[in-house]
């Protein structure tokens, strides 16, 4: 199975992929000249199921206009509950366009005008743009870098939350872009302050999937059960199954009022239209993707340790946090820049490597850059090789 995630199609017409796209590359570094691992999505093929289940669905020829019906949801529903022992029950749950869809359609309606919403930076970078973008303000509880490992500063989070004007905390697990899979005690302790204060419990689970060995994804509706229903969770298969061009993403609350106010702001927008391909492409991956999922965890898992070895053994002076989930690699170039402008020109003129600087994702970030690892070793390689004949010059 190996093989076939090391395959790269070069019949494929990538122009309008976003990762790909000249007029993307040319406004981000500069040059489409550059080896692009800066977005978020994955360059493999997909489960030979779900193409064969697409290929159905063009023969079937017609295409009126569809809904999410319990045949669609259930198999979600008992992914869920089979992969990582979470109780999704289908009247809470809902359809939306992306997970950044519904994190604004959230923070919208349910805050008010100059709320405070709380994020833990370095931190996925949208989550700002989103905050901002509906009016409301943004309340860092920056992580703490410890001997490789990154933690929460409760300490801050609780003065934080205890402001009143900070109504929402919008939580990244697992967290993008530092990779860290939050235990079970630090997400008690997080909702222990949360529900202490009234704070609405936003959580972006859109990695979730995607966890390495020594590590348990485990989701915050479930530490949130017996205690508070003041939660909502977003989240989608595109990460999970490089789908996310196809398919749109969920958003569940145990809570049946924040449910009513969330559908009828689906409503009211429309931002909640099915599509016949990514029905199909939901069903087909929630029903079949369990081994195909593992292999592909195997082969991230492995591209990891191959990056800690390249770099322990070739650019020492270049180092990362190991991630324990997601298929990003947070990578410290600290030693071998001083600011973002010496970070771009090693990165985007000497090594012509497309990788998001740290800075992007706020405070905590100087220093550091985001690389995305979803794609055949062989690409991984030679980037780790551009990067090392870049600092050797």
């Amino acid at each position: 199975m190996a093989a076939k995630f090391d395959k790269y199609k070069k019949d494929i017409d990538r122009s309008t992929f976003v990762r790909y796209n000249k007029n993307y590359l040319t406004s981000l570094f500069g040059t489409t000249d550059i080896a692009p691992f800066w977005v978020a999505d994955s360059d493999f093929m997909v489960m030979p199921e779900l193409a064969k289940a697409l290929k159905k669905t063009a023969k079937r020829g017609i295409y009126p206009y569809e809904l999410k019906t319990p045949s669609i949801k259930q198999p979600l529903i008992d992914w869920f509950k089979k992969r990582h022992k979470i109780e999704i029950k289908m009247d809470g749950l809902l359809f939306t366009v992306s997970v950044n869809t519904g994190l604004a359609a959230a923070i919208d309606e349910l805050t008010t005008k100059g709320d405070g919403v709380i994020i833990q930076p370095p931190v996925y970078q949208a989550f700002k743009g989103i905050i901002t973008g509906v009016g409301r303000k943004v309340v860092n509880n920056k992580l703490t870098l410890k001997e490789g490992k990154y933690e929460i500063d409760f300490a801050d989070l609780e003065k934080k939350a205890s402001d009143k004007n900070n109504t929402a905390m919008l939580l990244c697990s697992p967290h993008n872009p530092v990779g860290r899979v939050w235990k079970k005690e630090e997400l008690e302790k997080i909702s222990k302050i949360c529900i202490a204060n009234n704070v609405l419990m936003l959580t972006d689970e859109i990695h979730a999937d995607i966890i390495y060995s020594g590590a348990t994804f485990v989701g915050m509706t479930e530490v949130y059960k017996g205690k508070s229903d003041n939660i909502i969770m977003l989240g989608s298969a595109g990460k999970s199954f490089g789908i996310p061009g196809l398919v749109d993403s969920f958003i569940y609350s145990p809570n049946p009022t924040l449910k009513k106010a969330m559908q009828e702001r689906i409503m009211r927008f429309h931002l909640g239209k099915s599509n016949a391909f990514g029905n199909a492409a939901l069903k087909t991956v929630y029903t079949h993707g369990y081994k195909w999922l593992d292999t592909k965890i195997d082969y991230l898992e492995k591209t990891v340790a191959l990056i800690e070895e390249f770099l322990c053994k070739n650019i020492p002076e270049v180092t990362f946090t190991k991630p324990e989930g997601t298929y990003q690699v947070w990578l410290n170039f600290n030693k071998v820049a001083k600011n973002d402008e010496g970070l771009k020109e090693l990165l985007f003129k000497k090594a012509k490597l497309g990788i998001t600087l740290g800075t992007e994702y706020g405070i905590g970030g100087k220093g550091f850059a985001r690389m995305n690892i979803a794609s055949p070793r062989p690409m991984i390689m030679d980037a780790l090789k551009r990067l090392k004949k870049a600092l050797k010059e």
